[in-house]
């Protein structure tokens, strides 16, 4: 009896998270700009966490000189804005001037482009090939055109809060902070109105939830980062004169998991075709940016992606890919984003409201180091123990 009883809890606590997600979603979708400045506060909390443990478990932490969790967050914090200000002085004189390129060169650019559909064209002609490149760009198709009329309109409001978000960094860096000194103090007294029995799983879940969502900031992060670095470096090395903003559009591209840095591709294919670059022919320019992107994507998606963020969610690649692409179609841009941390976490809720049902002893699914056993292994392990 005690059994059935344990699964009418487990289904109506699944069911109480998603009406609470789901009211939480609703509220929150009226507050949009509040959002994304919490959003980015918080993502930025969970990528530094591991610096501030770090320098607060050191034996400088211990022997007085950091003292406690405030000053390990004030000195990660203060150190992470001396970087990437420097950072960002040094590069600032490079963007400002290639932005001043595209925006006056941009009739020129067009006018390139269109020349070299013309001669592609005219290539395919001679091959008895019909196919336009020139009234392919000038008129999409209308599956195209309504894709990417959407993809527009998604896109466009988030890069505008997103600007907007940089203007008021400040607020951001102060949520942040708030998370990072106050986030284990809120979860202590949260946990603390539990019984006990439910303290210990609340505590196996909410480590899970952590680790899940901290791995994937970080690892798509630091992803997004060096295949951004490697696409600008490489396009240096070519002799093509929008290195910079190639490797920014590339490191924005490469936050969307697996299929995301192959979109940073297009540009760089366009402003090797429109030259100026090292290379003689536009054709072989080209072909050696596609080749060069290939290597870096495949590097990032086959090596980098498996390693710090795979791990992390415990999803295998193929079902990482169908999430990604219901979630382009459930939720546009943002479903892309948060499908594969979203179903993790689902996965390993699943598991741990599983043990509740069996009456099992809970512990975190994840391991520390990162996600060695997958959701579905841990549910087979539960069942074996049955």
């Amino acid at each position: 009896m005690d059994k059935w009883l344990r699964l009418l809890v487990t289904i109506a606590s699944f069911l109480g998270i998603i009406a609470l997600v789901a009211c939480v979603v609703r509220l929150l979708g009226l507050i949009p700009h509040t959002l994304v400045l919490f959003s980015l506060g918080m993502l930025f909390a969970y990528a530094i966490d591991p610096l501030v443990e770090w320098l607060r478990k050191t034996r400088i932490g211990q022997g007085g000189k950091v003292a406690g969790r405030e000053m390990s967050v004030a000195v990660v914090m203060l150190g992470l804005v001396a970087i990437i200000g420097g950072i960002v002085y040094g590069l600032s004189g490079f963007l400002f001037h290639q932005l001043g390129l595209v925006e006056h060169g941009f009739p020129e650019y067009r006018d390139k482009l269109m020349s070299r559909a013309a001669d592609a064209d005219a290539f395919f002609r001679m091959r008895h090939i019909h196919f336009s490149i020139s009234d392919s760009i000038q008129h999409p198709p209308p599956q195209l055109a309504a894709v990417g009329e959407r993809v527009g309109q998604q896109v466009l409001p988030i890069v505008g809060h997103f600007v907007g978000t940089v203007a008021e960094s400040a607020i951001v860096l102060l949520i942040a902070l708030y998370f990072l000194i106050y986030c284990h103090e809120m979860r202590e007294k949260f946990n603390s109105i539990l019984p006990p029995d439910m303290r210990v799983r609340a505590n196996a879940w909410q480590d899970d939830c952590n680790r899940i969502l901290g791995g994937f900031v970080r690892g798509q992060l630091l992803i997004a980062l060096l295949v951004g670095a490697a696409a600008a470096v490489g396009c240096l090395a070519m002799g093509i004169h929008l290195w910079l903003i190639i490797g920014l559009v590339v490191v924005a591209a490469a936050l969307i998991p697996v299929f995301g840095p192959y979109i940073g591709i297009i540009p760089a294919l366009i402003a090797a075709i429109i030259g100026p670059t090292h290379f003689h022919s536009p054709i072989v320019a080209a072909i050696v940016v596609i080749i060069y992107f290939v290597i870096i994507n495949e590097i990032g998606s086959k090596v980098l992606y498996p390693k710090l963020v795979g791990e992390a969610l415990g999803l295998h690649a193929v079902l990482v890919l169908f999430v990604l692409f219901a979630g382009l179609e459930i939720g546009g841009v943002l479903g892309v984003l948060f499908a594969a941390p979203l179903t993790a976490l689902v996965g390993v809720t699943v598991v741990h409201l599983y043990r509740l049902w069996q009456d099992l002893p809970d512990a975190p699914v994840v391991s520390h180091a990162a996600a060695k056993i997958p959701a579905a292994a841990a549910v087979e392990k539960a069942v074996d123990r049955v």
